[in-house]
């Protein structure tokens, strides 16, 4: 374990200067990282994906009852899991350690990313029921996630654990649902 958190530090702190810091780009990857955990951003992108399903199918569907219920199902489960996870593994930021700098960044723990889990937590159910649009969706949700190493709020493998979280959550609560819903 000591092995791979020193490589983690190394890779982050790689990455972290790699990229330019500038306050244009610091404002930017604030923004997404200040909507990016937020049920309230996601549930905006959920309903424009809605309107734009609507034109097509009017009326509420079957398919829209699900959507909903698998959207936050998946969201909460996964939003709740990260912080179980946090609190079990403890692990402080990287610019608790002083490893990077960080801008606007909380004083909790790591380990997992809760913007990357609930970020493809989302993406994963959007992408599910629009598929045209599914591109759309994973490039946030990778926006978001990046965001994080970028601002030194997190380390790399605190990123990609977050992304598989909420990506399983959602596949899991989406496989679920189609079960009972057969």
């Amino acid at each position: 374990m000591q092995y791979l958190s020193h490589a983690d530090q190394v890779i982050t702190k790689f990455f972290y200067q790699l990229l330019p810091h500038t306050g244009l780009l610091n404002s930017f990857f604030s923004f997404l990282s200040l909507y990016g955990n937020s049920f309230f951003i996601w549930v905006l992108i959920a309903t424009a994906a809605i309107i734009f399903e609507e034109k097509r199918h009017p009326g509420i569907q079957k398919r829209d009852i699900k959507f909903a219920l698998t959207f936050v199902i998946s969201f909460f489960t996964t939003s709740g899991l990260v912080l179980v996870l946090k609190e079990l593994f403890q692990r402080p930021r990287p610019f608790v350690l002083h490893i990077v700098k960080a801008v606007n960044c909380n004083f909790d723990y790591a380990m997992p990313s809760g913007h990357a889990a609930a970020a493809f937590a989302a993406a994963t159910v959007l992408a599910y029921f629009d598929k045209k649009r599914r591109w759309l969706y994973y490039f946030v949700a990778i926006l978001i996630s990046f965001s994080r190493i970028y601002l030194g709020c997190h380390y790399v493998s605190d990123v990609i654990i977050g992304s598989s979280i909420g990506y399983l959550i959602s596949s899991i609560t989406l496989f679920l649902s189609t079960k009972i819903h057969k």
